[in-house]
């Protein structure tokens, strides 16, 4: 009966393992050693029952030949499954367990951040080093009264609530406006910058601003579909362009004005284009767009380039007046008159690239140098080298097709090279090294000849007009859409008088090519711009058209849709706005209304007023706002008009 106690004794012995941990430190013991094979037994007082089984071990004792004792509580307690293993890793400085062991919390400074255990440290390192800037280095340096003082939670108070969320926002504003990636909220420079500020705020992590950039956008979308209610007339601009990784693009702006005549615009999407870019792909998404917002019965008008894809969509859904972009077209027809010189275009291009290697570079800056210094002779040796040090020296612009007016740019700053150029090739010439001597001579083919020099002179003239006008019709701080015609019969005129006396034949073939594309292309002007420089004073009369009767049917389209409006509107005075009165005009508001009272017939009157010169200072929208009154029919047709944008740069 003993032997048999003795084996059931020894089928019950328990053997446990170690398990390892993330960190491979040998350094630890587990809460239990390791029992041997050849551990002694030997049974004290044990009775077995008829059965062969163990019936009472009150009394049992179990010795090891250690000398380590186990009493009848160690088998009657179930045996662990894993040893857990000493917090040997440096992290455990500065991080606690939760109450249920699934979640370690960091104790600096009342960070409180809670890192879901893993059965590594590896996260805790990463949030100790992102947001407290200490790695396992720094954190050996610690000494007890330092970590002592480090974890005290009471130096620095957080925020309350509200404060917190208010600083959320201002950077969740900088994130969004200045196109941040959202990885920068990890970053211990940027960490440290925000701290220095306000010690006190609680930089949130990625997640978080996720979230909220989520929650805002969302509420955002909300409002604006509520503003959208609100406004009659909206316009569309729309783009598609490729990334520098060549992923299709398509961009969606709305614009209109708001009771001020204050442009707005919103981006209303910017999505990548599936293939294979049709006219169906565009024509989908742009309904899905605008049903998505609601504004599907209050588009006036979508401009867009001419891609062919862009206006066969355009015209399919019928929705809107499709309005070629004014910058576009007249890109196009430069395009023209550039293919008269392209043998010349080719050349300048081969001499820029060329000039644009970081020796050749070096070496025009000398040159410029050099020039400068011989042109200042006369100055003392001592504010002759100041002078110099201060000089900013030029490098050639790179023409590229698709950047407009990227030829006259790279024209013009190889005019203004020309002298340092032609220093270059010189200086290349005199030196004794063959390599040198070789560059000369590349140089020398690649450099213009006079004529050529000539050709490059003019042409920068011919095309400058054009960069002006699509400077002004690409802005948004002011009606663009009545400068349209008004901008290219100016051009037209220019062409044709102005540059009547070019020398070269080239730069002549350049004008006529231009000429002849602008008047195929601008032949039948759009009512919807016209329509946009009638209620722009400054070219309200529509002189700049050729033809009185397009002008006179311009006008009674406009009077027809004046009188239609009239009938369905209930003007609003100036006494119905006595909230929103400065405190002159609401001290002088019974003066005021007999002078600046409706006119009866505000088309008539309009068309009486005299028309404004075309400057900066005569601002159509301000003028509007001034004769707001005058005009409380008219205006509302007025910013359905010039709410429109000329061109599609907005997207």
């Amino acid at each position: 009966m003993l032997e048999k106690a003795e084996e059931a004794a020894k089928e019950g012995f328990l053997v446990q393992e170690i398990t390892d941990d993330s960190e491979n430190d040998s350094n630890y013991e587990g809460e239990t050693e390791l029992l041997s094979d050849k551990s002694f037994v030997t049974i004290q007082d044990i009775s077995i029952s008829d059965d062969n089984t163990i019936s009472d071990i009150s009394d049992l004792n179990i010795i090891i030949d250690d000398g380590i004792e186990i009493n009848k509580q160690s088998l009657l307690k179930k045996p662990p499954t894993k040893v857990t293993r000493p917090k040997t890793s440096w992290v455990w400085k500065f991080f606690q367990f939760n109450e249920d062991n699934t979640k370690t919390i960091c104790q600096i400074n009342g960070c409180k951040k809670m890192l879901a255990w893993c059965g590594s440290p590896s996260s805790m390192k990463t949030h100790l080093l992102g947001t407290h800037q200490i790695n396992k280095a720094i954190a050996i340096k610690y000494q007890e009264e330092e970590l002592k003082d480090l974890m005290q939670s009471d130096d620095i108070k957080p925020h309350d609530f509200a404060k917190q969320e208010s600083l959320t926002k201002n950077v969740m504003g900088f994130i969004i406006g200045t196109v941040q990636p959202l990885s920068i909220l990890e970053d211990p420079d940027f960490i440290n910058m925000v701290n220095g500020f306000d010690e006190r705020y609680k930089v949130p992590c990625t997640k978080t601003l996720k979230d909220r950039i989520f929650t805002v956008y969302e509420a955002g979308k909300d409002t604006l579909k509520s503003q959208f209610m609100q406004i009659q007339h909206i316009s569309l601009t729309l783009d598609a362009w490729s990334s520098p990784a060549h992923l299709p693009y398509l961009g969606v702006t709305a614009h209109w004005l708001s009771s001020k005549f204050e442009p707005q615009e919103v981006l209303l999407s910017m999505e990548e284009l599936p293939y294979p870019h049709s006219a169906f792909e565009i024509q989908d998404h742009l309904f899905d767009l605008l049903y998505e917002w609601e504004i599907d019965s209050k588009i006036t008008a979508i401009v867009t380039d001419n891609a062919s894809n862009v206006k066969k969509a355009c015209n399919n859904m019928s929705i809107g007046e499709r309005i070629p972009c004014a910058a576009h077209t007249l890109q196009l027809s430069i395009g023209k008159g550039l293919d008269v010189i392209k043998n010349l275009i080719d050349k300048c291009k081969h001499l820029i690239s060329f000039l644009s290697n970081d020796k050749k570079k070096q070496q025009l800056k000398e040159s410029q140098i050099y020039l400068y210094r011989q042109q200042k002779l006369q100055l003392e040796t001592e504010d002759l080298e100041k002078n110099a040090e201060k000089l900013v020296c030029l490098d050639v612009i790179k023409a590229n097709n698709t950047r407009w007016n990227s030829t006259l740019y790279a024209f013009q700053r190889l005019a203004i090279l020309k002298p340092a150029i032609q220093m270059l090739k010189a200086s290349l010439m005199n030196e004794t090294s063959s390599y040198s001597r070789k560059e000369a001579e590349k140089l020398e083919k690649l450099c213009p000849t006079i004529s050529e020099w000539n050709v490059i002179k003019e042409i920068s003239e011919l095309l400058n007009p054009f960069e002006e006008a699509t400077r002004l019709l690409s802005s948004v701080k002011y009606p663009t859409i009545g400068f349209t015609y008004p901008s290219i019969c100016n051009l037209k005129e220019k062409l044709e008088s102005d540059f009547s006396l070019l020398e070269t034949d080239s730069a002549i073939g350049c004008r006529d090519a231009i000429l002849e594309d602008m008047m195929a292309r601008w032949e039948f002007p759009q009512d919807l711009c016209l329509k946009g420089s009638f209620f722009d004073p400054r070219f309200k009369s529509l002189e700049f058209i050729n033809s009185k009767e397009k002008c006179d049917h311009i006008i009674n389209q406009l009077r027809r849709e004046y009188g239609i409006l009239k009938q369905d509107n209930i003007p609003v005075l100036l006494d119905e706005n006595a909230d929103e009165l400065t405190t002159m005009e609401s001290f002088w508001k019974k003066k005021n209304a007999k002078i600046i009272a409706p006119i009866k017939d505000e088309f008539q009157h309009y068309l009486n007023v005299p028309e404004l010169p075309a400057l900066e200072e005569y601002d159509p929208f301000a003028w509007w706002v001034t004769n707001k009154n005058q005009f409380p029919v008219l205006h509302q047709v007025a910013m359905k008009y010039l709410s429109i944008p000329a061109t599609s740069v907005p997207s």
